[in-house]
């Protein structure tokens, strides 16, 4: 690892999950407290969307045309601007305005988040370093989480002005960051580039496959956890639901650290199997809070953040990595990020929608024998997928000679 360059990318992973966390965390809640509970799930269902269209391409023409970090500058300068007109849109209650802007900053956001992934995985080896790069961006997300729900901001729309200057920030920082050149560059350009075939036929592999579908139908039981947990905390009684979704975080940063040395002990299939495994675990243990309001219950669903996310998305992304020829890595991040944030969040947010307006119609704690039914179906779904991957998926990267091997670093101007 080169300790020049890491503090850099420290910086940069913690900034870009402050932001995120600033508008996104808490946006179910925002827009239940302004009266428009409705949309949350066509909110999520429309970030998907932007997830789909905008990061594949993004990545091309960084593999191509422009140095990844100034591609990442520009973007996050540009959704500064645009997230700043959000908070409007929101407190005036106009809907389709609401959606609009949201899914724009959709468009902007995401790309950058595989980008962050692919500027780190060029300058260390993946396996090794990778989870200590990324756990900066799991501290700067409690941050936030910190600052909103001890600031009382939760439900407010302040939420979207903090990201907005965060943008500002972390846009200028870009520009500082260690030199990664589109490895593609040069070479002839055609229609294969452009409608970026080459990380596409990633999916000509089996296994790569199959832990694409296992990404994408797991979406389902993440964002009914990303999107209703704010909701159904304070159904629960607890008004600073970001204060308490911290200790998710915070369990996140703890397995985050025993990421590398659980994955070269156990490989990938393992790993993987144990975080799809969480997400049935955490879904029945709130519903079991939904029915006594068991407050056990709910500590353990947030803590098992650290399996649900770190051993499986955050595994996903390092098992992308490795499947990537170099000169496609930025779109084959892209890609990993599309199947999840993108065409798996379109689906999962309309079908998290559908369940919840139809499962939990009314508010409070008069809601909570309801909740009991919304949290059993991403129960089912994640035990579905768990037993399929067990039987499907193939570890074909986890002999050490592929575990240890070090990454290609890009010169630095």
């Amino acid at each position: 690892m080169d300790f020049n360059k890491t503090p850099r990318l420290l910086i940069m992973m913690f900034v870009q999950y402050f932001m995120q966390g600033a508008w996104n965390m808490t946006m179910g809640l925002v827009l239940s407290t302004w009266g428009m509970a409705t949309i949350i799930g066509t909110s999520y269902a429309l970030l998907g969307l932007a997830t789909i269209l905008s990061p594949l391409f993004i990545g091309m023409v960084a593999d191509r045309f422009f140095a990844s970090q100034k591609v990442m500058g520009i973007l996050h300068l540009i959704n500064a601007g645009v997230i700043l007109c959000v908070p409007q849109f929101i407190e005036a209650q106009n809907s389709t305005m609401t959606l609009m802007m949201i899914f724009l900053v959709g468009l902007l956001f995401y790309p950058t988040t595989a980008l962050a992934n692919s500027i780190s995985f060029s300058h260390i080896n993946g396996v090794k370093y990778f989870p200590v790069i990324r756990v900066f961006g799991t501290f700067g997300f409690m941050a936030i989480g910190f600052i909103i729900g001890q600031m009382g901001y939760s439900g407010d729309t302040m939420t979207w002005y903090i990201a907005s200057a965060s943008g500002v920030a972390l846009g200028l920082y870009c520009f500082s960051l260690p030199n990664t050149p589109p490895k593609a560059k040069g070479r002839a350009f055609s229609l294969r580039d452009l409608l970026c075939l080459d990380a596409l036929s990633l999916f000509r592999d089996r296994n790569f496959s199959i832990l694409m579908l296992s990404i994408f139908v797991l979406m389902i039981p993440k964002t009914a956890y990303s999107a209703y947990i704010p909701v159904f905390l304070k159904a629960l009684g607890f008004d600073n639901a970001a204060t308490m979704m911290q200790i998710g975080i915070a369990c996140e940063v703890v397995f985050m650290f025993m990421l590398s040395w659980f994955l070269l002990k156990a490989g990938f299939k393992i790993t993987l199997l144990i975080g799809a495994v969480c997400w049935v675990i955490r879904s029945i243990f709130f519903s079991q809070a939904a029915i006594d309001a068991n407050m056990m219950f709910v500590l353990i669903g947030l803590m098992l953040q650290g399996f649900c996310w770190d051993f499986f998305f955050t595994v996903g992304d390092i098992y992308v990595d490795r499947k990537a020829r170099p000169e496609i890595r930025a779109q084959a991040q892209s890609l990993r990020f599309i199947v999840s944030n993108g065409v798996g969040l379109l689906f999962a947010s309309t079908i998290c929608g559908k369940i919840f307006n139809n499962t939990v119609t009314e508010q409070g704690p008069q809601a909570l024998p309801q909740w009991e039914n919304f949290w059993i179906i991403p129960a089912v779904i994640a035990a579905i997928v768990s037993l399929l991957f067990i039987i499907f998926f193939k570890d074909d990267l986890s002999r050490p000679k592929e575990l240890t091997e070090p990454e290609p670093v890009s010169s630095e101007r």
